[in-house]
This record gives C-alpha cells, structure tokens and sequence, in this order.
C-alpha cells in the first residue's frame, strides 16, 4: 500500500514584537512649542481660561501676563467689546481701558456744572464724546424750525469751575432737518438741510410749483 506524506507547519496565533522603549514617539506637550506658538494658541481661550492658566504655573503665568492677555481679561471685567481703532497697539489699548476703569471708579455723580445756553434752542440735540450740541431756532416762542447748531466741548468736573464756555454756532439759513456727531471718529458734524426755490425762468413762478431739496454740510468740530 502506498501512502502520501503530509508535511505540518507550526505557527504561532500570536506574535510579540519588542520595540525599544527609547525610540516609541513620546506624547507632545505644550511646553515644547516655541513661546510665540504657545502664545498664538492661548489667544483661542476665553477670558476665563486664561485667568485658570495664570494660576497653573509659572511659564504660563509669564506668557499670560503679556499686555495682549491682560486686555482681554480686562474687557471681560469691565464688561466692553473692542471697539478701538485697528491699528492701536495692545499695550495702548490696556492702557485706555485701564484710564477709562480708573475714571469710573472716581466719578462723583453728586457733582453738577451748570452750562448757560445764550441763544434759541430748538429741538435738536446731540451729546457724544464729551460734546454737547443743541439746535438754533428762530425766535423764543417756537423750537421750530431749527436753522443751525450750536456745540461746546465739555470740560472735566475737576476744572469745570475755571472755565469759560465757548459756544461754536453754524447758521446755515434755512430748516435743518437732523444733525449728527462723530468727534471720536472723524472729528465732525454731518447736517441734513432742506431748502425750497422756485423756478424763476419760468414766466409767472407759482409757488406750488416749488422744488425742495437736501443737501448735507460736513464740518470739523474744531474748524
């Protein structure tokens, strides 16, 4: 009887492999990027969490104590948004912010300035950026119509006493419709006029047939 040979193989189920500890790939921590990374990343954290990070140690304490960090702190306690120019600098805007808080903390709201007011006063007003602007009317006994503005520039309650109000009047002549103010911005005064004219080089102009106008004047607050 011829038989057939049957050749076996062993073979594992499991095989091990050993790796050198010291070349596995170790997990990266955050304080083996370079500073001005670890900084660009904690500009992501609210206000909140950079205050935590203050608190964690000392590395994080001196990258969260830059100027950038502590105005971003600083507007969530005072509760602001940003709202300064672009371009101004971290260190500048602390700065402000930081001025504005101080001033706030030492305003006494039982101080008064009485300002006299030498002219018509309409019903137009206006008051921004420690400017006051009040509309001119023609006479006493009727606010309307208002042909001009008048604005002072307000002065602080530690030498209001000493100083004189110098009223800056525009009399533009005809109804001014709305005034308004942008000295932080731009430094100026935007009014909205209305005029009526009749069409003279038509024989025999009739009244009704008037056209009415618009026109916006744009002065400087310090012109």
């Amino acid at each position: 009887m011829s038989g057939h040979g049957h050749s076996t193989q062993n073979t594992t189920p499991h095989q091990v492999i050993s790796v050198d500890a010291r070349l596995a790939p170790r997990p990266i921590s955050l304080f083996d990027f370079p500073p001005e990374l670890m900084t660009h990343i904690l500009l992501y954290l609210p206000p909140l969490d950079i205050i935590a990070c203050l608190r964690t140690c000392r590395i994080l304490y001196d990258l969260c104590s830059d100027s950038t960090f502590r105005y971003l702190v600083q507007m969530e306690r005072s509760a602001v948004s940003d709202d300064m120019s672009p371009g101004l600098h971290y260190t500048e805007r602390l700065r402000i912010l930081e001025k504005r808080e101080e001033a706030w903390a030492m305003l006494n709201f039982h101080r008064s300035v009485n300002i006299p007011i030498p002219f018509n006063m309409s019903h137009h007003w206006s008051f921004t950026r420690g400017a006051l602007l009040l509309g001119t009317a023609l006479d006493r006994e009727s606010p309307l119509p208002t042909v001009g503005h008048s604005y002072v520039t307000l002065p602080s309650l530690s030498d209001a006493r000493d100083q004189n109000f110098e009223w800056k009047r525009h009399n533009f002549e005809t109804e001014v419709l709305a005034v308004r103010l942008a000295v932080h911005e731009h430094d100026m005064v935007a009014t909205l006029t209305a005029c009526v004219f009749l069409l003279l080089f038509r024989p025999r102009a009739d009244f009704r047939e008037a056209k009415r106008m618009c026109m916006i004047y744009l002065r400087g607050m310090r012109s």
